[in-house]
């Protein structure tokens, strides 16, 4: 009887002139892709802690997705401790690229931005746990700006106005859950 030895191949996650560091778990949490520059480049994972975990398997995972040469890129996708899925999207040269979606923890969309190459508008929208959408507007450099909408729970307008950098402006629009026209705010956007 003999034993025969064989070439093995350790694999490696990490493209071509990349290194893999950083520890998966049980030994550690975090692991990514570098070059010998130090720049991030492949894929780059983070899973929860093992104390707090819920679920077993490859739903430990919190964040994962690639760099190429030092910027994200590609599809982004990060999970809350119980395994449901917390946001996904599309990075470009390290910048957000189209449709980014943020979702509750039971599973339900809550909200939707829509990212546009080159540009620092956000327009977004975002919906009730129960699927209802509650409201929606754009972001500029992360202030709020242009016009807002805002729904009651029964799907009935319950605010619209505009807003210039980051503040309220002009006249503003505020309808109770009647449908009928309210001199103040009601519903959500009264705790404003």
């Amino acid at each position: 009887m003999g034993t025969a030895l064989g070439c093995s191949k350790v694999f490696n996650p990490c493209p071509d002139g990349a290194r893999l560091h950083g520890r998966a778990p049980p030994e550690g949490t975090l692991q990514w892709c570098a070059k010998p520059d130090g720049k991030k480049h492949g894929r780059w994972v983070e899973w929860h802690p093992d104390g707090k975990l819920e679920l077993e398997g490859p739903n430990k995972i919190k964040t994962e997705g690639s760099y190429v040469d030092g910027k994200m890129e590609g599809h982004w996708v990060s999970y809350f401790v119980t395994g449901v899925k917390q946001f996904e999207g599309e990075y470009r040269s390290g910048l957000k690229q189209g449709v980014w979606t943020l979702y509750y923890e039971e599973g339900q969309k809550n909200r939707e931005e829509v990212h546009s190459a080159g540009s620092q508008e956000v327009k977004w929208t975002a919906w009730r746990s129960d699927g209802q959408k509650w409201a929606e507007g754009t972001l500029l450099a992360q202030r709020a700006q242009g016009l807002y909408s805002e729904w009651h729970s029964n799907g009935v307008l319950a605010a619209q106005g505009h807003y210039a950098h980051g503040e309220k402006a002009g006249d503003w629009k505020y309808w109770g859950l009647d449908g009928k026209p309210s001199v103040d705010a009601q519903g959500d956007f009264s705790r404003d």
